[in-house]
């Protein structure tokens, strides 16, 4: 991921991404496009209180797990809650039907990133999303430019800093909107089926659930066992050598994430479930050129949407349902 002069991410996703027209920057390479807006990102992220976005998503949460007996930790908890962090941070409004704007946003993300098959089907429900899209934000942007006070969302802080033209700002909220709510919800289901698979692992984690630090921890570490992305994808540019190997340029590279944090040279007693692991040797989100815009998120959300589920108690966990490739149903019976 470090050699992105050597293994490129465009020549796998550009073509995707040109058909929602939307050059986000997870499909840019190395170049002064990706370098100013990636910057305009992070400096309109960072200026974002997530104070009152965390104690929503908090409130929610307990909302949907007060009084249920059995609740569905994906479609009904875990991607509910993402979705509504995604309005609150973005300030993306959408269309007022919640459902069409989860399903929006996961149709757009399943072409771009993951149909490397090309489902001709996939591909024009993804157009079809990524126009809605395009009218929700193009709509928000407008209306901001009228107000006095642009707001302290990330699309009120990316006004204010004059630093991108609408069709900048655009491209940087749908590129953040498209990544946010599965990636949440793919995360929370693996990790609540690793603890229905672990008694163990559910007394240690349930033990810790009031620790948030400690819970991206455990969070991480289930994710290990089961990685909501468990490979990435690269193209080489040119002639080189990876590991020892001979590599020609336009060989397709697939970084293997979840065996390589299996490696006991990174992680140590790779087989022991540790809390305390540098954050930093994880690959869940990337890295280097390519890491999630969206970790700073990711770090409390996550957990947070775990630790509440802990805090309840799990009786048991069932099997999770699939749409496409999207973890999309996972039961969950709750404690009395």
């Amino acid at each position: 991921m470090s050699r992105d002069l050597d293994f490129a991410i465009a020549p796998v996703n550009a073509g995707r991404i040109a058909d929602v027209d939307r050059s986000f920057i997870l499909g840019m390479d190395r170049h002064a496009v990706l370098a100013s807006e990636r910057q305009a990102l992070y400096r309109a992220l960072a200026a974002v209180d997530p104070g009152p976005i965390r104690a929503e998503a908090l409130k929610l949460a307990g909302q949907l797990i007060d009084g249920a007996a059995e609740l569905d930790a994906i479609g009904g908890y875990a991607r509910l809650v993402a979705a509504n962090t995604a309005h609150r941070l973005f300030g993306i409004t959408g269309p007022g039907d919640e459902h069409l704007f989860r399903e929006a946003v996961r149709s757009v993300f399943g072409h771009t990133f993951l149909n490397l098959s090309g489902d001709e089907q996939v591909r024009k429900r993804a157009i079809r999303a990524a126009t809605l899209m395009q009218e929700w934000i193009g709509a928000d942007i407008a209306l901001r430019r009228k107000a006095r006070d642009p707001g302290v969302d990330m699309l009120g802080r990316l006004i204010a800093s004059g630093d991108l033209d609408d069709e900048g700002i655009a491209r940087t909220l749908a590129g953040m909107l498209v990544g946010s709510i599965d990636t949440t919800a793919s995360a929370v289901g693996k990790i609540v089926a690793m603890i229905g698979r672990d008694a163990a692992l559910m007394d240690s984690m349930s033990k810790d659930c009031a620790d948030l630090k400690t819970m991206r921890g455990w969070c991480l570490e289930a994710l290990r066992r089961w990685p909501h992305n468990p490979i990435l994808l690269r193209r080489a540019l040119r002639d080189t050598e990876l590991g020892g190997k001979t590599v020609a340029a336009g060989d397709k590279i697939i970084l293997w994430t979840q065996a390589a944090m299996q490696d006991e040279s990174a992680f140590p007693d790779a087989h022991i479930m540790r809390p305390d692991r540098p954050a930093e040797a994880y690959l869940h989100f990337g890295g280097a050129l390519h890491s999630c815009a969206g970790r700073p998120v990711n770090d409390w959300q996550i957990p947070l949407l775990v630790a509440e589920l802990l805090k309840r108690g799990i009786a048991s966990v069932g099997k999770i349902g699939w749409a496409g490739p999207f973890p999309d149903s996972l039961p969950v019976r709750l404690a009395p």
